[in-house]
């Protein structure tokens, strides 16, 4: 498989790439707009560029009135548009109604689910599609995941190629679909090649056949999902318990730590075999966490990255946590991603060379965050300073997330923190909050014990090409972030607030 080209080759104009230029007039399709980072996505644009023509919001849902019902809720009723709503008053609403059409559809289906009307409709008025629907468990139902993060990339660019007037792809991804390897891994498109184990299809030596390998591994994928199904059909809850060791199996076989990651990976090289001419920039955020900046500090919905650590270590339930003393944490504000995102998305739109383009956005390179300093530090720091109180209303006496270096030994000191002398109440909610850690370090362990460094030259070309105006409008620079002013004052204050429900919190 041919290998990227340098994503921004061609010299930018003074005014800088054009963002808000190259919004106007744009019909944009976007999947997982009722998602964290496709939300973000939508309030950016509605917020920057008023004058984007249509946005077309596919929704899951089973009807036009539940979909409609389903924007309402959790779209325009969403704290994150307040800065939208106060710019529009009354009117925030009829404007909202005005660019945001709600598409019933699921991109796991061909045609993308869509009414036939609205989808020829579709095809024809489209500029720019942006895919940011995903399976974001690291340990799914194979079924799941396969149908959304495989399946999807996988019928939308199927619907893409027939969009007459489509100027791009944008394909949201993540940092981590690349194989774990030592040393700094590139902005490069993942290839067959790169998989530690090959079933038999990958020692072919027919050049056609190697193009088109992701499919035939998606339609191998779906065969045994299908077998897996047939064998257990007659017992759901073991299916489901099999359907999700299966694809940890899988994952496992061809070099991926969970299958979250293998099945991202699998999406891409899904995108890049059958694309043929259509221009396709893909985004690999590593862990996105709540706003830096925009449009305001500290929004978030939902536990992201490593909130369920901090959030349990606030609590007083957690004081250790597998890790490695030397590892970097690799965290983006969301408002990074998206501001990215636009940029990169503007400035291929405009040439529509078909290529593909791959841009991270990590700080695990250029501007680290020490995974030591996380743990022992910066959530001490903040639970210390404000700490959450327990059943009774007082205040939790917080430890410092200590750095365990082996499995065995944090198997052990979970056991010993759950048979401390207590009630047996008490004893039966340590028991259960020790499978939750376990299930925890299993998920977080590749994160947390392995040097993951991504590079990012060709996102730091994007951020050069780009004028002082859309610098301040449109930032992304990483290496901008006090990460312990963040983390302290911004991130998990606005965890607490927006997804634990607390009050607001004050020294």
């Amino acid at each position: 498989m041919d290998k990227t080209p340098n994503a921004v080759e061609q010299k930018v104009p003074e005014a800088g790439i054009g963002i808000e230029k190259f919004l106007q007039g744009k019909a944009i399709l976007i999947t997982g707009a009722t998602g964290f980072l496709g939300k973000a996505i939508v309030e950016k644009i509605l917020r920057t560029s008023q004058n984007v023509s249509k946005i077309y919001l596919l929704i899951r849902a089973n009807d036009k009135k539940a979909a409609k019902q389903r924007l309402k809720t959790e779209v325009l009723e969403a704290e994150l548009f307040k800065c939208v709503k106060d710019k529009y008053g009354e009117g925030y609403e009829a404007f909202m109604m005005s660019k945001l059409v709600p598409v019933v559809g699921n991109v796991s289906q061909s045609d993308l689910g869509m009414e036939q009307d609205l989808a020829i409709a579709i095809k024809k008025n489209v500029h720019i599609i942006i895919n940011s629907a995903a399976v974001t468990s690291f340990f799914p139902r194979y079924d799941d995941i396969i149908d959304i993060n495989a399946m999807g990339p996988y019928n939308l660019m199927g619907f893409a190629k027939k969009c007459s007037k489509l100027e791009l792809f944008l394909h949201l991804s993540t940092a981590y679909a690349s194989l774990p390897r030592p040393g700094t891994i590139m902005e490069e498109m993942l290839s067959m090649a790169d998989i530690t184990e090959r079933d038999v299809y990958f020692n072919s030596n027919n050049k056609s056949l190697v193009r088109f390998l992701p499919a035939v591994m998606l339609e191998n994928e779906m065969k045994l999902i299908a077998d897996c199904k047939k064998k257990y059909f007659v017992d759901p809850a073991l299916a489901a318990k099999e359907l999700s060791e299966l694809g940890l199996q899988r994952a496992n076989k061809f070099g991926w730590p969970n299958t979250y990651t293998f099945v991202k990976a699998m999406g891409e090289m899904i995108i890049d075999s059958i694309r043929e001419d259509v221009p396709v920039v893909i985004m690999r955020p590593a862990l996105v966490e709540g706003t830096y900046n925009e449009p305001f500090p500290g929004w978030i919905e939902g536990f992201k990255g490593l909130d369920p650590l901090a959030i349990s270590n606030g609590q007083g339930k957690l004081t250790s946590f597998i890790g490695t003393l030397d590892v970097v944490l690799d965290v983006v504000p969301v408002d990074m991603v998206v501001n990215a995102s636009l940029a990169a998305m503007s400035i291929h739109g405009v040439t529509r060379k078909a290529d593909i383009n791959i841009y991270h956005i990590a700080s695990s390179a250029s501007h680290p965050l020490a995974l030591q300093d996380c743990f022992e530090v910066y959530f001490y720091e903040h639970f210390k300073m404000w700490p959450c109180v327990d059943a009774n209303g007082k205040p939790i006496n917080v430890q410092k997330l200590k750095i365990i270096t082996s499995m065995e030994e944090f198997d052990a000191h979970l056991l010993r923190e759950a048979t401390k002398s207590s009630s047996p109440s008490e004893m039966v909610e340590r028991r259960k909050f020790m499978e939750k850690a376990k299930y925890m370090a299993k998920c977080y362990q590749p994160f947390t014990t392995y040097p993951y460094r991504f590079g990012m030259t060709n996102t730091e070309r994007l951020w050069e090409c780009m004028s002082e105006d859309e610098k301040k409008k449109f930032g992304f620079d990483l290496k901008s972030i006090d990460w312990k002013d963040y983390i302290i004052n911004v991130h998990i204050p606005g965890l607490r607030k927006h997804v634990m429900k607390e009050k607001c919190l004050s020294n």
